[in-house]
């Protein structure tokens, strides 16, 4: 009887160490992703935990944050008419971050739903019944990891850019500034080594993340439904060129 009492309460002391571990594996898949997608992958399928998306957002906004942050230090402008002081120091900072923000995080969400949803579709299409769809959606959320990897280069890009003063009294700048402004941080930025690797990435950035990105969602694919690499990648390609077609259409 005591036997059976302890092993009861083992087995009861088990289930939170459990949960506990697949709570702290969900936080490492982001990262694994990146670096291993065939291992986290297969292993997300197993524990499609939710917790770990939202970790993704959290990281997405906070290496935006930083970016945002880095550039407000950088640039210099005559707050009030007078004064000269960083964006970073001045009473449109609060506004000008907020707004980045949001629209960072509505982006990222739209742009997730709207891919998981296409794939989804895709692979329906295909005669690939298994699974439903919210194990699905956060499995590929967790290929949005890639984004965090694109704002953390440009803020560590930014943070070796010198200090820019723009003869200017209010931020953003009017209609009859941005010309201006553009030829100073052309003149400043322009012939730097960062700058020049900020316009580089920043040109190349949508093409390099979506083919990243296509590349990821042949392994979620072929993780999720357990099908041949061929059919995962005609799967993903077809999502992949339909999703373009209509980000063209929509114009994000």
């Amino acid at each position: 009887m005591t036997k059976l009492t302890n092993t009861h309460e083992q087995q009861e002391e088990a289930i939170p160490k459990l949960t506990e571990h697949q709570t702290r594996r969900a936080l490492v898949y982001p990262f694994e992703v990146i670096v291993s997608p065939l291992k986290a992958f297969k292993e997300i399928v197993q524990n499609p935990d939710f917790k770990g998306f939202i970790f993704i957002v959290g990281l997405v906004l906070l290496a935006t944050a930083g970016m945002y942050l880095t550039y407000s230090s950088k640039v210099f402008f005559f707050a009030n008419g007078t004064t000269e002081t960083s964006l970073l120091a001045s009473d449109t900072f609060a506004n000008y971050i907020l707004f980045a923000i949001t629209q960072t995080a509505l982006l990222f969400i739209f742009n997730w739903i709207i891919y998981a949803g296409i794939l989804l579709l895709t692979m329906r299409a295909f005669g690939e019944k298994k699974g439903s769809w919210r194990p699905f959606f956060v499995l590929v959320g967790y290929a949005f990891s890639i984004i965090i990897v694109q704002a953390a280069i440009s803020a560590l890009l930014i943070a070796t850019l010198p200090e820019i003063r723009l003869q200017i009294t209010s931020w953003p700048p009017t209609a009859q500034d941005e010309a201006a402004v553009s030829s100073s941080f052309n003149e400043t930025w322009g012939p730097t080594l960062a700058g020049r690797a900020l316009t580089y990435l920043t040109f190349f950035y949508i093409n390099f993340i979506d083919i990243w990105l296509l590349l990821l969602s042949i392994v979620a694919v072929r993780a999720f439904s357990e099908i041949r690499w061929g059919k995962a990648v005609m799967i993903s390609v077809t999502a992949f060129v339909f999703r373009f077609f209509l980000r063209f259409l929509l114009g994000i």
